[in-house]
């Protein structure tokens, strides 16, 4: 092992080599300006000229990682920070994408916690929302939603906490409120409720409010 600077069609490297001349060990990438995927420089540890272990990855858009690599790609856990959004995500990769368990965090300060697989929101996990985004169709109310989730939508069950204590639990499809579900009010009023496509179509009071 020995430490040398290289140069390559894709940047130059200074850093650890190993027998067959490729950056094996810790070492520097600075990339071309013209990179496919838009790399700047990646600081950390190679393994036959890919990412590997641990280390550092900044794009040219301002967008960096830091975390554990395998093969070029990011897998296992590391911290991921957007520069043009303000979002942050903390948890576990696995080739390349979001899987396992992880924190995004939006730039407004929404964010959502639990489950992932293949980059999207899948299984158990919470999202809260901060205030209302009229620029996604994805905001419902300003709240907190547990629940289930299926390739990134609401999908099973879920509970709903609104800002002033009122709960929903009942059942998601497709993003959605759809089926009968249960409002238990902060007054501690109850009432059964019936979605279609995330719109309430009827209701009953079962419990009064005390």
């Amino acid at each position: 092992m020995g430490v040398i600077k290289m140069r390559f069609e894709e940047g130059s490297y200074e850093g650890e080599v190993g027998e067959t001349k490729l950056p094996n060990g810790e070492g520097i990438f600075e990339f071309r300006g013209d990179d496919s995927h838009g790399r700047l420089i990646y600081e950390g540890g190679w393994k036959n000229k890919a990412a590997e272990g641990y280390g550092k990855m900044r794009w040219q858009n301002g967008d960096r990682y830091e975390g554990e690599w395998a093969a070029g790609l990011r897998e296992g856990t590391g911290k991921y920070f957007s520069k043009s959004t303000g979002a942050s995500y903390e948890g576990d990769y696995k080739n390349d994408l979001k899987e396992g368990k992880g924190k995004y965090v939006f730039g407004n300060g929404d964010y959502y916690n639990g489950e992932w697989k293949a980059g999207l929101r899948h299984g158990k996990g919470t999202y809260v929302w901060k205030e209302q985004n009229e620029n996604s169709e994805e905001i419902e109310e300003v709240g907190r939603y547990e629940g289930d989730w299926v390739k990134g939508l609401k999908e099973g069950t879920g509970k709903f906490t609104y800002p002033n204590g009122d709960v929903f639990t009942g059942p998601y499809v497709n993003g959605n409120r759809h089926g009968k579900g249960e409002l238990v009010k902060s007054d501690g009023e109850v009432r059964s409720e019936t979605y279609k496509e995330g719109k309430l179509t009827n209701f009953t009071v079962t419990k009064e409010k005390e």
